[in-house]
């Protein structure tokens, strides 16, 4: 499998909360024993794990980790399969620990990631790592189910599942992967969804098959363990930058205790995120310091708006500069690409104010690096921190289809000669995406090339979104429903281009759609063989329309 059997701990994580000394109440450490070392709390939902890990009498088969954005479902989950990691587990004083939090001496469980990846994908990888040989997905599911023995699944960031953003990759992840696997006796599932997902889960398989740990639930609610975080956060002995609020140790608690409060206002155990994000803006931009009254946020929106007001900026331009980072696709949008997208959203030009918001965006902001290819400018990708900081952005653009729709046209004028082989790959990719988002995409399935050049995982899941949706399904042309049938075939081959335009063009030869294989024939590159001669002229293949906003 791509990923590892037990995740370790990521550095400034910003999809939960640090760990701290010990906390109280329900989600608190047992009395005598130290909390789990990453997480800091979370006592009563790690029990429930260990006890899922461990098969205990009345621990149901199916275990889902589910909350509020922010939660520290990650987290939580990251803490949890570290203790189940044999090399891990060698590094920890376990008797220090409450012996009900601690998963037995078992093999790591199997970990697939879900962000980003279709149901199928997730499915063959567990077949890769369980050594199944297979052929077809009905003999994976067989094959998981045989033997005498269970087979310990762990299924991660199904808030993120699918190519495409604008598409329903978690209810298809949840519909098409982990019902199935949760319906078979011999896999015990554990997986961190979002709260739909888990009723959608819950609902379909027999009842007392499903525990759901609900973070924001009162039972598993960790409000000390919040307030430690954000303690931890601000202390230089935890790692925090010496500051006159964070070395004064009366200073620290007033504020502190003022962020862990404001956090937990919209939930039972408040927001892990809310906490992580506020800090780093305080630690990124120390001046003016902030007041434990005027900016401790209870939203992440206040996050955005309260960091901007501190720094004397207007909040509508630190939206501006995250706009296209919320909308991005994948892992992060490529750095040369962010100033011309955030411009054509705001309808302004952008890079000044980019150039100098560093201090500004930067609490919010990661950087990676991506794997560079032919006609890649840049392999760094800059993205927000965390999933839900993005989703909080695009639920308040008052237009969700014309922001996508100004991207897409965007990317569109940045393919060089509408040349599809010369596109940045981000780009040529990406559009997929937004077109798809700005409900314009069977306006661009009228070029083969594009077919053959765009990923066919992402370009399939975006054309079956549409095929699905009984209003916007008839928008499709024929060579897209020609696309749609002959997919399959491109993403088991993981085709290249060439082998991706032969297949095409063989399927619209049989379509009745010799244009469009004649289109792919006369790229010299793709190297398509000639079609058995026609009886009659192909008619003229249709141009590429303009994408328009739909009434």
């Amino acid at each position: 499998m791509s990923e590892p059997s037990s995740p370790t701990p990521p550095s400034g994580d910003g999809r939960s909360g640090g760990a701290g000394s010990g906390d109280t109440g329900g989600g608190g450490a047992g009395r005598g024993h130290e909390p789990h070392p990453f997480i800091g709390g979370r006592t009563a939902a790690l029990r429930d794990l260990a006890a899922w890990r461990a098969g205990a009498p009345g621990a149901p088969r199916v275990t889902l980790v589910t909350g509020s954005p922010g939660s520290g479902r990650t987290r939580l989950l990251t803490g949890f399969l570290m203790l189940c990691d044999p090399g891990y587990r060698e590094r920890v004083d376990l008797a220090r620990l409450d012996p009900a939090t601690v998963p037995p001496p078992l093999p790591a469980p199997a970990v697939p990631s879900a962000a980003g990846r279709t149901p199928a994908q997730v499915l063959w990888l567990l077949a890769d790592h369980f050594g199944i040989d297979a052929a077809r997905d009905t003999q994976v599911y067989e094959a998981l189910d045989a033997g005498d023995g269970e087979r310990a699944v762990v299924v991660v960031d199904v808030d993120r599942a699918g190519p495409v953003r604008a598409g329903h990759g978690p209810e298809r992840m949840a519909r098409e992967l982990l019902v199935p696997l949760g319906a078979l006796g011999s896999v015990r599932l554990l997986a961190d969804v979002p709260r739909a997902a888990a009723a959608l889960i819950s609902s379909a398989l027999p009842p007392g098959t499903v525990r759901v740990i609900d973070l924001d639930a009162p039972e598993y609610a960790d409000p000390a363990g919040l307030l430690l975080q954000a303690e931890a956060a601000l202390d230089p002995a935890s790692g925090a930058s010496a500051q006159p609020f964070t070395v004064d140790a009366g200073a620290r608690r007033e504020l502190a205790g003022a962020l862990a409060a404001r956090a937990a206002a919209g939930g039972a155990g408040g927001s892990r995120l809310i906490v992580q994000l506020a800090v780093a803006g305080w630690l990124l931009a120390p001046e003016p310091a902030p007041s434990p009254q005027a900016h401790a946020p209870a939203t992440l929106t206040d996050v955005l708006d309260l960091h901007a007001h501190r720094l004397g900026a207007d909040p509508a331009v630190l939206r501006a500069m995250l706009a296209p980072l919320a909308l991005a696709e994948g892992d992060g949008l490529p750095l040369h690409l962010w100033v011309p997208l955030a411009s054509a959203l705001a309808g302004r030009d952008m890079a000044a104010e980019i150039a100098a918001g560093m201090l500004l965006a930067g609490p919010f902001l990661r950087t990676t690096e991506a794997e560079t290819g032919a006609g890649t400018e840049s392999g760094a990708l800059i993205a927000l921190d965390h999933p839900a900081l993005a989703a909080a952005i695009r639920a308040e653009l008052p237009d969700a289809a014309a922001a996508h729709l100004s991207v897409a046209t965007e990317l569109l004028g940045r393919v060089p000669g509408q040349d599809w082989s010369l596109a940045d790959p981000y780009v040529r990719d990406a559009i997929v995406g937004h077109a798809l988002g700005a409900g314009q995409l069977p306006r661009l399935l009228t070029d083969p090339s594009l077919m053959a050049y765009a990923d066919p995982v992402v370009l399939r899941a975006a054309v079956e979104e549409v095929a699905a949706d009984e209003a916007a399904a008839g928008q499709l042309q024929d060579a897209a429903r020609t696309y749609l049938w002959a997919a399959p075939l491109l993403t088991r081959t993981l085709a290249d281009p060439p082998l991706r335009a032969r297949v095409l063009a063989a399927a619209f030869d049989e379509d009745g759609l010799p244009a469009y294989a004649q289109a792919l024939r006369d790229r010299p590159e793709l190297a398509v063989p000639d079609a058995p001669p026609a009886v009659t002229p192909p008619p003229t293949l249709p141009r590429p329309q303009p994408m328009e906003t739909q009434a």
